[in-house]
C-alpha cells in the first residue's frame, strides 16, 4: 500500500508570511500542535510546533556566559531568566512564523510505501508526516492513518 492511498488532503497550514499569533489561533481552533509552513506556491518551507513555542515562553535555567575579561576570580557569570511567561508570549505574538519554524519538515513523497512512512514516523517522533508531490504539499499522514488502513479489524477494547 502507498502513502497516496491514505493521504489526508485537507491540511491546516500557515503561510511563511504569517505571524505566531496566526499559528496559535490555528493550534487552538483545530486542537493541533503542529503546522506545515508553506509559501505562496504551496511548497513546504518549514514546520512549526507547539514545542517550539513552549521552549520560548518557558523559564530557562541560568545561562553561563563569560564575564568581563579582567575578572580573574569569577571568569563566568550566570544570567537568570526573570521574564514572566505572559511577557514572553506577548513579545512572540508578532514575530514571523519563520523566526522559529524548523526549516526541515518531516516530509514523505506521495508515492512512498506505507512501511517507509511508518519507519520515518518512528524516527522523527512527529504526530504526522507532510506528504509532498512534485514539491507541493499534497496532504499529511499520521500513525493513526497507517494503523487504520493496515488493521483488518479494530482490536476489542
Amino acid at each position: 500500500m502507498l502513502v497516496s492511498d491514505i493521504v489526508v488532503r485537507d491540511v491546516v497550514k500557515v503561510k511563511e508570511s504569517e505571524r505566531i499569533r496566526d499559528v496559535l489561533e490555528r493550534f487552538l481552533l483545530y486542537q493541533i500542535g503542529e503546522l506545515p509552513v508553506v509559501n505562496d506556491r504551496n511548497e513546504i518551507v518549514g514546520w512549526i510546533t507547539a514545542w517550539e513555542i513552549m521552549k520560548r515562553i518557558g523559564r530557562t535555567g541560568p545561562v553561563i556566559v563569560p564575564a568581563m575579561m579582567c575578572n580573574v576570580l569569577f571568569p563566568y557569570a550566570a544570567l537568570l531568566d526573570n521574564e514572566d511567561m505572559d511577557r514572553k508570549l506577548h513579545r512572540l505574538m508578532d514575530c514571523n512564523v519563520m523566526d522559529i519554524a524548523a526549516r526541515k519538515a518531516p516530509v514523505i513523497r506521495f508515492g512512498s510505501e506505507l512501511d517507509e512512512a511508518a519507519a520515518l514516523l518512528g524516527r522523527v517522533h512527529a504526530h504526522s508526516l507532510l506528504v509532498e508531490k512534485n514539491g507541493i504539499l499534497a496532504g499529511k499522514v499520521s500513525p493513526y492513518d497507517i494503523l487504520r488502513c493496515t488493521c483488518v479489524e479494530p482490536p476489542d477494547l
